[in-house]
Protein backbone atom coordinates (compact mmCIF):
# COMPACT_ATOMS: atom_id res chain seq x y z
CA UNK A 1 0.00 0.00 0.00
CA UNK A 2 1.32 3.50 -0.55
CA UNK A 3 0.91 5.73 2.61
CA UNK A 4 1.21 9.39 2.06
CA UNK A 5 4.37 11.84 2.89
CA UNK A 6 5.54 14.97 5.14
CA UNK A 7 2.30 16.71 6.62
CA UNK A 8 3.84 19.27 9.23
CA UNK A 9 6.58 19.93 6.51
CA UNK A 10 3.91 21.02 3.68
CA UNK A 11 1.69 22.38 6.63
CA UNK A 12 4.48 25.43 7.42
CA UNK A 13 4.90 25.78 3.42
CA UNK A 14 0.92 26.94 3.42
CA UNK A 15 2.02 29.45 6.21
CA UNK A 16 2.14 27.17 9.73
CA UNK A 17 4.30 29.85 11.51
CA UNK A 18 7.42 28.49 13.52
CA UNK A 19 6.70 27.30 16.55
CA UNK A 20 3.06 26.65 16.22
CA UNK A 21 1.92 23.04 16.55
CA UNK A 22 -0.14 21.63 13.37
CA UNK A 23 -2.85 20.74 15.50
CA UNK A 24 -3.53 24.13 16.16
CA UNK A 25 -4.59 24.52 12.25
CA UNK A 26 -7.13 21.70 13.22
CA UNK A 27 -9.30 24.13 15.07
CA UNK A 28 -8.16 27.57 12.99
CA UNK A 29 -7.07 26.45 9.16
CA UNK A 30 -9.24 23.38 9.09
CA UNK A 31 -9.41 24.25 4.86
CA UNK A 32 -5.55 24.16 4.60
CA UNK A 33 -4.89 20.75 6.44
CA UNK A 34 -7.74 19.66 4.40
CA UNK A 35 -5.73 20.40 1.22
CA UNK A 36 -2.26 18.84 1.86
CA UNK A 37 -4.77 16.01 2.44
CA UNK A 38 -6.37 16.26 -0.68
CA UNK A 39 -3.05 16.45 -2.47
CA UNK A 40 -1.68 13.40 -1.23
CA UNK A 41 -4.79 11.43 -2.31
CA UNK A 42 -4.62 13.04 -5.93
CA UNK A 43 -0.85 11.77 -6.23
CA UNK A 44 -2.04 8.47 -5.32
CA UNK A 45 -2.18 7.86 -1.36
CA UNK A 46 -4.08 5.06 -0.35
CA UNK A 47 -4.09 5.68 3.34
CA UNK A 48 -4.07 9.28 4.73
CA UNK A 49 -2.51 10.32 8.19
CA UNK A 50 -4.77 12.72 9.83
CA UNK A 51 -3.26 15.84 11.37
CA UNK A 52 -2.98 14.22 14.71
CA UNK A 53 0.75 13.30 15.24
CA UNK A 54 1.36 15.94 18.55
CA UNK A 55 -2.69 15.11 20.03
CA UNK A 56 -2.11 13.18 23.00
CA UNK A 57 -2.81 15.39 26.28
CA UNK A 58 0.41 15.27 27.62
CA UNK A 59 1.81 17.26 24.03
CA UNK A 60 -1.00 18.85 23.86
CA UNK A 61 -1.13 20.41 27.21
CA UNK A 62 2.70 21.92 25.89
CA UNK A 63 1.21 23.78 23.06
CA UNK A 64 -1.84 25.29 24.44
CA UNK A 65 -4.39 22.71 23.77
CA UNK A 66 -4.61 21.44 27.06
CA UNK A 67 -8.12 19.74 27.62
CA UNK A 68 -8.86 20.26 24.32
CA UNK A 69 -7.41 16.26 22.91
CA UNK A 70 -10.65 14.93 22.26
CA UNK A 71 -11.48 18.09 20.27
CA UNK A 72 -8.39 18.16 18.30
CA UNK A 73 -8.50 15.16 17.54
CA UNK A 74 -12.29 14.95 16.44
CA UNK A 75 -11.60 17.69 13.81
CA UNK A 76 -8.32 16.15 12.72
CA UNK A 77 -10.14 12.76 11.42
CA UNK A 78 -13.37 14.77 10.16
CA UNK A 79 -10.75 16.72 8.24
CA UNK A 80 -8.95 13.76 6.79
CA UNK A 81 -12.40 11.83 6.14
CA UNK A 82 -13.88 14.88 4.42
CA UNK A 83 -11.22 15.64 2.39
CA UNK A 84 -10.19 12.38 1.48
CA UNK A 85 -13.98 12.16 0.24
CA UNK A 86 -13.69 8.01 0.29
CA UNK A 87 -10.84 7.74 -1.88
CA UNK A 88 -8.29 6.49 0.75
CA UNK A 89 -8.43 5.03 4.36
CA UNK A 90 -7.92 7.51 7.47
CA UNK A 91 -5.39 6.44 9.65
CA UNK A 92 -5.53 8.81 13.12
CA UNK A 93 -1.55 9.82 13.16
CA UNK A 94 -0.16 9.03 17.12
CA UNK A 95 3.13 10.16 18.03
CA UNK A 96 5.28 10.39 21.57
CA UNK A 97 4.48 12.41 24.28
CA UNK A 98 7.76 13.93 24.72
CA UNK A 99 6.98 12.58 28.52
CA UNK A 100 10.15 10.35 29.42
CA UNK A 101 9.80 7.36 31.14
CA UNK A 102 12.82 6.44 33.66
CA UNK A 103 16.15 6.23 33.76
CA UNK A 104 15.34 9.44 32.03
CA UNK A 105 12.21 10.88 33.19
CA UNK A 106 9.84 10.48 35.55
CA UNK A 107 6.76 9.12 33.54
CA UNK A 108 4.83 6.02 34.41
CA UNK A 109 3.64 3.74 31.80
CA UNK A 110 -0.04 3.59 33.19
CA UNK A 111 -0.15 7.65 32.65
CA UNK A 112 1.38 7.71 29.02
CA UNK A 113 -1.31 4.77 28.60
CA UNK A 114 -4.18 6.59 29.99
CA UNK A 115 -3.01 9.65 27.64
CA UNK A 116 -2.85 7.16 23.82
CA UNK A 117 -6.23 5.84 25.18
CA UNK A 118 -7.73 9.09 25.25
CA UNK A 119 -6.50 10.02 21.87
CA UNK A 120 -6.87 6.92 20.48
CA UNK A 121 -10.83 6.88 21.37
CA UNK A 122 -11.32 10.47 19.99
CA UNK A 123 -9.85 9.30 16.81
CA UNK A 124 -11.69 6.35 16.73
CA UNK A 125 -15.34 8.27 17.46
CA UNK A 126 -14.30 10.29 14.95
CA UNK A 127 -14.57 7.78 12.35
CA UNK A 128 -10.39 6.90 11.38
CA UNK A 129 -10.38 3.90 9.79
CA UNK A 130 -6.92 2.77 11.56
CA UNK A 131 -4.92 4.28 13.67
CA UNK A 132 -1.03 4.75 12.79
CA UNK A 133 1.92 5.03 15.66
CA UNK A 134 4.76 6.36 14.73
CA UNK A 135 8.50 7.59 15.50
CA UNK A 136 8.26 5.94 18.67
CA UNK A 137 12.11 5.41 19.95
CA UNK A 138 11.18 4.03 23.58
CA UNK A 139 9.49 0.18 22.97
CA UNK A 140 7.88 0.67 25.87
CA UNK A 141 6.14 3.65 25.17
CA UNK A 142 5.30 2.27 21.57
CA UNK A 143 3.64 -0.59 23.31
CA UNK A 144 1.29 1.89 25.74
CA UNK A 145 0.11 3.26 22.75
CA UNK A 146 -0.42 0.28 20.85
CA UNK A 147 -1.92 -1.50 23.56
CA UNK A 148 -4.25 2.38 24.06
CA UNK A 149 -4.86 1.82 19.98
CA UNK A 150 -6.43 -1.77 20.15
CA UNK A 151 -8.96 -1.26 22.71
CA UNK A 152 -10.48 0.95 20.23
CA UNK A 153 -10.94 -2.30 18.20
CA UNK A 154 -9.46 -0.41 15.00
CA UNK A 155 -6.30 -2.21 13.01
CA UNK A 156 -3.21 -0.86 13.93
CA UNK A 157 0.43 0.53 12.49
CA UNK A 158 2.94 0.75 14.83
CA UNK A 159 6.48 2.51 13.53
CA UNK A 160 9.72 2.94 15.76
CA UNK A 161 11.82 5.52 14.75
CA UNK A 162 15.78 3.87 14.09
CA UNK A 163 19.58 5.16 13.27
CA UNK A 164 22.37 2.51 11.63
CA UNK A 165 24.90 2.26 14.32
CA UNK A 166 28.43 0.37 14.35
CA UNK A 167 26.62 -2.50 16.03
CA UNK A 168 23.14 -2.40 14.18
CA UNK A 169 20.24 -0.57 13.92
CA UNK A 170 18.31 1.09 17.44
CA UNK A 171 16.60 3.71 18.17
CA UNK A 172 18.07 6.35 20.15
CA UNK A 173 17.15 4.69 23.38
CA UNK A 174 18.83 1.89 22.85
CA UNK A 175 15.86 -0.18 21.23
CA UNK A 176 17.13 -3.12 18.30
CA UNK A 177 15.41 -2.94 15.44
CA UNK A 178 14.18 -6.49 14.81
CA UNK A 179 13.35 -7.62 18.32
CA UNK A 180 11.38 -4.33 18.85
CA UNK A 181 9.53 -4.49 15.80
CA UNK A 182 8.51 -8.12 16.51
CA UNK A 183 7.67 -7.05 20.00
CA UNK A 184 5.09 -4.87 18.20
CA UNK A 185 3.84 -7.25 16.15
CA UNK A 186 3.42 -9.91 18.77
CA UNK A 187 1.34 -7.30 21.12
CA UNK A 188 -1.03 -6.99 18.08
CA UNK A 189 0.22 -4.20 15.57
CA UNK A 190 -1.42 -5.74 11.61
CA UNK A 191 1.99 -4.47 10.65
CA UNK A 192 5.17 -2.34 11.83
CA UNK A 193 8.17 -0.81 10.83
CA UNK A 194 10.26 2.45 10.67
CA UNK A 195 9.69 5.90 9.74
CA UNK A 196 11.94 9.25 10.25
CA UNK A 197 15.41 9.49 10.85
CA UNK A 198 17.44 8.13 8.08
CA UNK A 199 16.78 8.40 3.84
CA UNK A 200 15.91 5.33 1.66
CA UNK A 201 18.87 3.66 1.68
CA UNK A 202 19.47 3.28 5.11
CA UNK A 203 16.09 2.20 4.92
CA UNK A 204 16.36 -0.64 2.29
CA UNK A 205 19.31 -1.90 4.30
CA UNK A 206 16.71 -2.07 7.82
CA UNK A 207 13.51 -3.75 5.54
CA UNK A 208 16.39 -6.19 4.15
CA UNK A 209 17.33 -7.56 7.55
CA UNK A 210 13.87 -7.13 9.39
CA UNK A 211 10.97 -7.97 6.57
CA UNK A 212 12.39 -12.05 6.93
CA UNK A 213 11.96 -12.12 10.40
CA UNK A 214 8.62 -10.58 10.93
CA UNK A 215 5.33 -12.15 10.56
CA UNK A 216 3.76 -8.90 10.30
CA UNK A 217 4.06 -6.48 7.21
CA UNK A 218 6.75 -4.83 7.02
CA UNK A 219 6.76 -0.22 6.36
CA UNK A 220 8.45 2.05 5.56
CA UNK A 221 8.47 6.08 5.45
CA UNK A 222 11.84 7.25 5.13
CA UNK A 223 12.82 10.91 5.43
CA UNK A 224 13.99 12.59 1.92
CA UNK A 225 17.69 12.04 2.92
CA UNK A 226 19.53 13.98 5.38
CA UNK A 227 18.35 17.21 6.19
CA UNK A 228 20.38 20.28 5.90
CA UNK A 229 19.92 23.23 8.07
CA UNK A 230 19.89 26.31 6.56
CA UNK A 231 18.92 30.05 8.04
CA UNK A 232 15.26 29.29 6.99
CA UNK A 233 15.26 25.55 8.85
CA UNK A 234 15.88 22.23 7.35
CA UNK A 235 16.01 21.49 3.97
CA UNK A 236 16.34 17.62 1.94
CA UNK A 237 18.41 17.28 -1.28
CA UNK A 238 16.45 14.63 -2.15
CA UNK A 239 14.08 14.89 -5.48
CA UNK A 240 11.07 13.07 -6.42
CA UNK A 241 12.08 10.93 -8.70
CA UNK A 242 15.33 10.02 -7.22
CA UNK A 243 13.81 9.10 -4.10
CA UNK A 244 11.13 6.83 -6.05
CA UNK A 245 14.29 5.51 -7.59
CA UNK A 246 15.81 4.61 -4.12
CA UNK A 247 12.09 3.15 -2.50
CA UNK A 248 12.30 0.44 -5.14
CA UNK A 249 14.93 -1.32 -3.30
CA UNK A 250 13.02 -0.86 -0.05
CA UNK A 251 10.23 -2.49 -1.91
CA UNK A 252 12.40 -5.18 -2.97
CA UNK A 253 13.52 -5.90 0.68
CA UNK A 254 10.07 -6.96 1.76
CA UNK A 255 7.99 -3.46 2.70
CA UNK A 256 4.19 -3.94 1.94
CA UNK A 257 3.22 -0.80 3.00
CA UNK A 258 5.48 2.30 1.94
CA UNK A 259 5.64 6.49 1.88
CA UNK A 260 7.58 9.19 3.21
CA UNK A 261 8.38 11.46 6.12
CA UNK A 262 10.33 14.87 6.47
CA UNK A 263 10.89 16.16 3.46
CA UNK A 264 8.53 14.19 1.47
CA UNK A 265 5.79 15.90 -0.31
CA UNK A 266 3.15 14.87 -3.16
CA UNK A 267 5.49 15.08 -6.03
CA UNK A 268 7.50 12.63 -4.29
CA UNK A 269 4.37 10.31 -3.62
CA UNK A 270 3.52 10.57 -6.79
CA UNK A 271 6.85 9.36 -8.39
CA UNK A 272 6.56 6.04 -5.56
CA UNK A 273 2.99 5.48 -7.50
CA UNK A 274 4.55 5.67 -10.77
CA UNK A 275 7.69 3.36 -9.50
CA UNK A 276 4.93 0.67 -8.12
CA UNK A 277 2.90 0.76 -11.01
CA UNK A 278 6.16 0.35 -13.14
CA UNK A 279 6.86 -2.93 -11.03
CA UNK A 280 3.63 -4.31 -11.63
CA UNK A 281 2.62 -3.67 -7.65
Amino acid sequence: MLLDGGLGSMLIAAGLPAGRAPEWWNLEHPERVASVHRAYVDAGSEIVHANSFGGNPVRLAATGLAGRCGEVNAAAAAIARAACAGRALVAGDVGPTGAMLPPVGSATVAELRAAYREQAAALADAGADLVSIETMSDLREALAALEAALATGLAVIASMTFAVRRRGCFTVMGDPLVPSLAALAAAGAVAVGCNCTVGPEEMAAMAREAAPALAAPLVAQPNAGLPRLTAEGASYAAEPEGFAASMASVVAAGARAVGGCCGTTPEFIGAMRAMLVARGA
